[in-house]
């Protein structure tokens, strides 16, 4: 059974990774494995969904915790791959360069490629699954995320392009160990109850803090600041590098917390409602559009019902309004009549007694 793995793999490898390729070859397969990706996610979808039905989880957190599982199962792998690679393959290279007296680079993040293929073939499958995960922001309709998201592909595309392995693997253990520490918090949040509070509080420092070390300080001291004083030739690296750390800086959950604060004055204007720690945490925001799109719908529905019912009510009282008149000024005429001929009949007796 491993033999027949092994086969496999290294039969994905040959195919998706041949001699001679170019940055198009590259493309094309990125192309492919992502629609392979995105079969795979229909059928993990699938079987989440039938195993939710067993556990009694509402319909509506179904999307929400395949997104969420989804996203922690390949970045768990991602990262226990990245990291054997690092320690492996990269690590003991970049040893053995520092210890020569001339080294090809003044800072070990920018070793170029010890082997081209492998790295080719780790840039690929990482850059297909960022463009599953940017098509995924769009039909939610989290366009910032989804343009994070491309801006990271398109960085991989570069570190690939230049050769640095190092700074590329590095980067992305660091990010999708971030990732996986931040979808279960997300999941976790998601199956909270709207009463604890204190809980919600705690996740959302707890993000916070995590996302303050890794991009404020991590990424900031080991990748921003040597990528801002590489050489020249890394032009490209540095453009890429700078619009992606400030997509990740305006999609932060410190922007959110500030958002809220400026914005979300009425508690209909985000899913968290009155609470800061439920807006930051929500990732749904097109059902909760959705929803707040009808909810306006229906009480302008029933507001121009309540104009319209004493309008109706008019109209319809009026005939009978007009009837009960006639007929009274009927009656009264009848009666002065009667008495005009009461009168007249007495002055006759009288005259006729004369």
């Amino acid at each position: 059974m491993a033999e027949m793995v092994l086969l496999q793999l290294r039969a994905l490898r040959s195919w998706l990774v041949q001699g001679d390729r170019t940055m198009r070859d590259t493309l094309n397969s990125i192309f492919w494995l992502s629609c392979l990706f995105g079969l795979v996610f229909v059928q993990f979808r699938r079987m989440l969904q039938g195993l939710f039905r067993l556990g009694r989880i509402k319909r509506s957190q179904y999307g929400r915790l395949v997104q969420h599982l989804w996203s922690i199962c390949f970045h768990t792998s991602a990262t226990i791959f990245l990291l054997l690679y690092q320690l492996l393959l990269i690590r003991p290279e970049v040893m053995r360069e520092s210890g020569k007296y001339f080294p090809q680079y003044h800072n070990a993040i920018f070793a170029t490629a010890c082997d081209p293929a492998k790295f080719e073939l780790v840039t690929i499958v990482l850059v297909a699954f960022q463009v599953c995960s940017t098509f995924g922001s769009l039909a939610g309709c989290d366009y910032s995320v989804a343009f994070s998201s491309t801006l990271h592909g398109v960085l991989l595309l570069c570190g690939f392009g230049m050769r640095l392995e190092n700074y590329s693997i590095l980067l992305n253990l660091y990010i999708a160990l971030y990732c996986v520490f931040r979808e279960g918090l997300l999941m976790y949040a998601s199956q909270m109850d709207q009463t604890s509070q204190r809980k919600l509080i705690f996740v959302v420092v707890l993000k916070c803090c995590t996302w303050s070390y890794l991009f404020l300080y991590l990424l900031s001291f080991e990748f921003l600041i040597p990528t801002l004083y590489a050489r020249r030739q890394l032009f490209p690296l540095k453009l890429c590098f700078w619009l992606w750390y400030c997509s990740c800086v305006w999609n932060s959950p410190l922007l959110k917390l500030l958002y809220h604060k400026i914005y979300h004055t009425h508690p209909n204007d985000c899913e968290g409602g009155e609470s800061a720690a439920r807006c930051i945490l929500s990732t749904d925001w097109q059902t909760f559009r959705y929803m707040r799109t009808l909810q306006q719908a229906y009480l302008e529905l029933k507001k121009h019902e309540s104009r319209g019912r004493p309008r109706v009510s008019l109209t319809s009282e009026s005939p009978a309004r007009t009837a009960f008149q006639t007929i009274k000024c009927m009656v009264a005429m009848k009666r002065k009549a009667k008495r005009l001929r009461e009168g007249k009949e007495q002055r006759l007796l009288q005259a006729k007694q004369q």
